[in-house]
């Protein structure tokens, strides 16, 4: 535990997905594609617990095993931060919470550690970076993140930004959707209503710049591929092996 309190990851899990139907339980690797991701997020040494905060008894079998608390959340909840503020709204001990995407197989339990790392130095909201293939500077489906010289967020956005007018300059970051909160933060966000950049964009994650919430970006190596479509799938299936053995459990504190 924290100084600041309890340190948690909630991976938020909704079965209904629009591209890849009920993706979460895809277990063509030897078991559900949300186990998999409770499992790396175990790996994370500041973690004292791992939730999985599901919408229903088939994601809450999928988590059972995985060592992940299980709490349910309202079935019809507007988006995955308010998920993981119902998983947490009622237990006072929990200060900082990170949350990580129910579909991040291949998330690095050392880039949680990072983010649980800054909330603890004292940032109000933290979220990652990494390169961006040039190539996919364009693609609305890679969120790009414009930095202050503080590492701070200035924008997120679909579009191709910083526009490159003048070569030599900032090259594009590609935002990588894990979140890092101060609980007290947390519950404003989920308190706030949609903001008008953040349903323009259709990005959650404007909602605090644009009531001025100081959002932390920082730098990580490399992005963990997130699984949106079935081909997306495939590919995760070729790089773990089908039928892959379940991990080691994590190391004791």
């Amino acid at each position: 535990m924290s100084a600041a309190g309890r340190a948690v990851v909630v991976v938020p899990g909704r079965l209904a997905s629009d591209r890849l139907p009920r993706k979460l339980l895809l277990a063509e690797s030897g078991r559900p594609l949300y186990a998999h991701v409770l499992e790396r997020c175990r790996g994370a040494r500041r973690a004292d617990a791992v939730i999985a905060a599901v919408d229903g008894d088939e994601l809450a079998a999928a988590a059972a095993g995985t060592g992940a608390q299980v709490v349910r959340t309202p079935p019809d909840l507007a988006s995955g931060t308010d998920r993981v503020w119902a998983a947490v709204r009622d237990d006072p001990t929990v200060r900082l919470v990170v949350d990580v995407q129910g579909d991040e197989p291949e998330i690095e339990p050392e880039a949680v550690d990072a983010v649980f790392a800054a909330l603890e130095d004292g940032a109000a909201a933290v979220t990652l970076a990494a390169p961006l293939p040039p190539e996919r500077a364009g693609d609305p489906d890679c969120v790009k993140v414009v930095c202050d010289l503080a590492g701070r967020a200035l924008y997120f956005s679909r579009a191709a930004v910083p526009h490159p007018r003048r070569p030599g300059g900032v090259a594009p970051r590609l935002h990588v959707g894990v979140y890092g909160f101060q609980r007290e933060v947390l519950e404003r966000f989920a308190s706030w209503p949609p903001t008008p950049l953040e349903r323009t964009e259709g990005l959650e994650q404007l909602r605090l710049l644009e009531h001025g919430v100081a959002l932390t970006v920082l730098d990580w190596p490399r992005a963990f591929p997130g699984i949106d479509t079935r081909r997306d799938y495939d590919a995760f299936l070729e790089r773990v092996g089908r039928a892959a053995p379940a991990p080691p459990p994590p190391p004791s504190p």
